[in-house]
């Protein structure tokens, strides 16, 4: 404890040791000549009566040491040492102070032997002075101070009480009361300076902490002001906000360089508020966007506190946000909106079905709406066209809906829906009927291009059809699926019966999807076609059959129905034509298959790597494989599909037009591609008897066969009438129930022998 007292005793801090040294340096230069020309005094008193070495001798030694002190102390006045300088100087001047002390002293005690009363006297006098004034200069080194007291004091009480003189013993005693003073005197002061050096370091510090601090804050990227929170008016700019006030000068009544001490009001059109949050502590931090003119500023304010705890104003920390809040407003929009069409999106469509639904006695509906041929434009003339489009069908949904309280949406692709409010039955019957006929119109694109769509529309309204907004949402699915099964242009309502009809289908897509996976209750008959002038089986047609275990063999209308509106549809087609490719690996005769191809096969780029991977895992040769394409399959993806066709036909599989004259402008798609063969429809062969004219378009078709010398196929031949028909007019093949029923097994079931020749 005592060792740690006396170190923080002899090692001060750097700050005090700075303080000290500054001090006392200017006062050493003075303690020499006082001490010597005292000396000499005391000498020249002495001088009769003493040895010359002690007269002269000793006191010339003290002045020679004490000149060379006082000229270094004269040389490093004004100088600001180091730490370690001036700690080297307190320790030479702690060595030195008792080395003085007891030289002093021990040369007036050896004077004092020669001495009269008078002299004697003066000798303690001069004792008594010397300690004064060696105090009073050594007062900033405490310790130093204390020891030449203690010394020469200590020696001069001692010395004057032995002697046992009552004058000396008064002196003595006098000596020591007034040295206890002085003590006490030097340590007030010397602790009174160590405060007081202490208080202006700490205040140096602070300052240079707050000098540190508004560097910082000037140079930092956030602009910064602070305010008087009485009278509120701007107290400090950082620099950045200097720059952002310049930026926004023109929407100010007053310049940069007069903001200082200028009213905070200038932000604010209406201050009262903001001056409240500024003047009340309890009510920072508070952040606030302002509009000042085309700028909108984003501001924080903060309470200062003092180290009392007493509100000292606000800092307010503020930026300019107009491209942010621009930014916002647009991230915003688009969370909303379609990026596209500006439409409602479908976070904005289920916010305005939860608003309708939550208030049963407001009757509204949900029109689901899907474009009968989007798809076909989107691909052939590209998506650039097809947001051109789409664009158009968003305005025209609009104007449909004006005049209502409507929320139109795009869902995505091609699926738009409107939430009406408000609206009856027949309110919403116009409104359907006005989307059909607006949309049937021809729409105009770039480079003078028009495209021809439709629409599919399924209707729920509520609270009839649903009372929550997901069932209204999924009876509004319901009624599109069956619009769009119905054929293009149909608006549906959502019934109990649609509903029965659509989980049935939904179930039977799920039995079959299963089905497919597993290959359980799939398989594939062969219908046989014959040459007409060969009598023999030349091809067979591969047909899907599907047996369910509950409802026995289910027609392939229906389930080719349920995969057609599905992703099934081509997963049922990669199963049928590997299937009948293998399958015509085991005929003995080299019969070709003939395997149907969906419209949802085609325009896809898939159609081809399927031909090509069904043809090398069978074996099968590709002049024995013929694809069956319907009209109507052409007319999705025209371009993409005939070049598809084209990549097939090159490797050598034959592709035939089925079901000619039923679709749609029949003798451009012959022009278009050159077909193998051409498939009258079972209903023009099953009329022909009866109906002239009839008679005469299969007729027609025949002869142009013959003529683009393309084989032609008449279906649907069920009695021996229709044969010899078909035989008079010169048709080349013929195929129906007269010639043999679909089977699974490769050999034909010829329902008459005589037309059919057997090997």
């Amino acid at each position: 404890m005592l060792s740690t007292v006396m170190k923080s005793f002899l090692t001060p801090s750097p700050s005090l040791a700075g303080a000290q040294y500054r001090a006392y340096s200017r006062q050493m230069p003075m303690m020499y000549p006082i001490l010597l020309s005292s000396s000499w005094i005391v000498a020249y008193v002495h001088m009769d009566i003493a040895p010359l070495w002690l007269t002269v001798g000793i006191p010339a030694i003290f002045t020679v040491g004490c000149l060379f002190r006082m000229f270094q102390w004269i040389k490093a006045y004004g100088t600001a040492p180091s730490p370690e300088e001036a700690s080297r100087a307190f320790k030479a001047t702690r060595l030195l102070a008792p080395l003085i002390a007891l030289s002093f002293t021990v040369w007036s005690f050896l004077l004092f032997s020669y001495g009269t009363p008078y002299t004697k006297s003066y000798l303690a006098f001069y004792m008594a002075n010397t300690v004064v004034v060696c105090i009073f200069c050594l007062m900033h080194v405490r310790e130093a101070a204390l020891i030449v007291t203690l010394i020469v004091n200590g020696a001069f009480i001692g010395f004057f009480a032995w002697a046992g003189q009552p004058t000396f013993v008064a002196m003595a005693l006098n000596t020591a009361l007034v040295s206890i003073g002085m003590l006490v005197i030097l340590t007030i002061n010397y602790n009174d300076f160590a405060k007081r050096v202490v208080a202006e370091t700490d205040a140096l510090a602070k300052q240079a902490a707050q000098n540190r601090l508004m560097r910082m804050i000037d140079d930092m990227p956030v602009a910064v002001m602070t305010a008087d929170p009485v009278d509120f008016r701007i107290t400090y700019l950082n620099e950045t906000s200097r720059k952002l006030v310049k930026r926004i000068e023109h929407l100010l009544p007053i310049k940069v360089e007069a903001m200082i001490g200028a009213s905070i009001d200038v932000f604010h059109l209406v201050p009262d508020r903001q001056r409240r949050f500024l003047s009340d502590p309890k009510l920072l931090p508070h952040s606030v966007r302002i509009k000042l003119g085309s700028e909108v500023l984003d501001v924080k304010a903060s309470a200062i506190h003092a180290e009392d705890g007493s509100y000292l104003g606000p800092m307010l920390t503020w930026a300019i946000v107009t491209s942010e809040v621009k930014a916002e407003n647009q991230i915003r929009y688009l969370a909303h909106h379609d990026a596209l069409t500006g439409l409602a999106n479908r976070v904005t469509l289920n916010a305005a079905l939860l608003k309708l639904t939550k208030n049963d006695r407001t009757p509204g509906a949900l029109l689901f709406i899907d474009l009968d041929g989007f798809k076909e434009i989107n691909d052939t003339l590209g998506h650039s066209f097809g947001d051109q489009l789409l664009v158009a069908v968003a305005k025209r949904l609009s104007a449909a809906c004006e005049g209502y309280s409507a929320v139109v949406a795009r869902q995505g692709g091609d699926e738009f829906a409107i939430v009406l409010t408000d609206v009856s039955a027949a309110q919403c019957d116009a409104v359907t009927a006005d989307i059909l006929a607006s949309l049937s119109e021809p729409i105009a694109l770039e480079r003078k291009r028009l495209a021809q769509i439709g629409a599919s529309i399924g209707v729920a309204l509520f609270p009839k059809h649903a009372t929550s907004a997901e069932d209204v949402m999924v009876r509004a699915d319901m009624a599109l699926y069956v619009a769009k099964g119905a054929g293009k242009g149909c608006v549906r309502y959502f019934s109990a019966e649609m509903q029965d009809e659509f989980i049935a289908a939904k179930q039977l897509e799920g039995e079959l999807r299963i089905a497919l996976l597993s290959g359980i209750g799939l398989s594939i008959f062969y219908q046989p076609i014959i040459d007409m002038q060969l009598r023999k089986v030349v091809s067979r047609e591969a047909l899907a059959r599907w047996y369910h275990e509950d409802l026995g063999w289910v027609s392939p209308s229906t389930f080719v129905a349920v995969a057609e509106q599905s992703d099934l549809i081509l997963k049922l087609g990669h199963y049928v034509i590997h299937g009948a490719c293998r399958e015509a690996m085991t005929w003995s005769d080299n019969e070709t298959v003939a395997v149907n191809i969906s419209a949802s096969q085609m325009g896809r780029s898939e159609l081809f790597p399927l031909v090509c991977s069904a043809l090398e895992h069978s074996g099968l040769p590709p002049t024995r494989l013929e694809l069956e394409i319907t009209e109507t399959a052409l007319l999705k993806n025209e371009a993409a599909s005939i070049a598809e066709l084209q990549q097939i036909r090159a490797i050598g599989v034959r592709i035939s037009l089925d079901d000619f004259g039923t679709g749609y402008s029949s003798l451009a798609h012959l022009r278009l591609f050159p077909f193998d063969k051409i498939k009258i429809d079972g209903s023009f062969v099953r009329d022909a008897l009866d109906r002239a004219d009839c008679a005469s378009i299969v007729a027609a078709v025949i002869d142009l066969g013959n003529r683009l010398g393309v084989a032609t196929v008449a279906e649907g031949v069920e009695t021996m009438a229709q044969f010899h028909l078909m035989e008079d007019l010169g048709c080349h093949q013929v195929q129906g129930y007269l010639i043999g029923r679909p089977t699974p097994s490769p050999c034909d079931e010829v329902l008459n022998t005589d037309l059919v020749a057997t090997s």
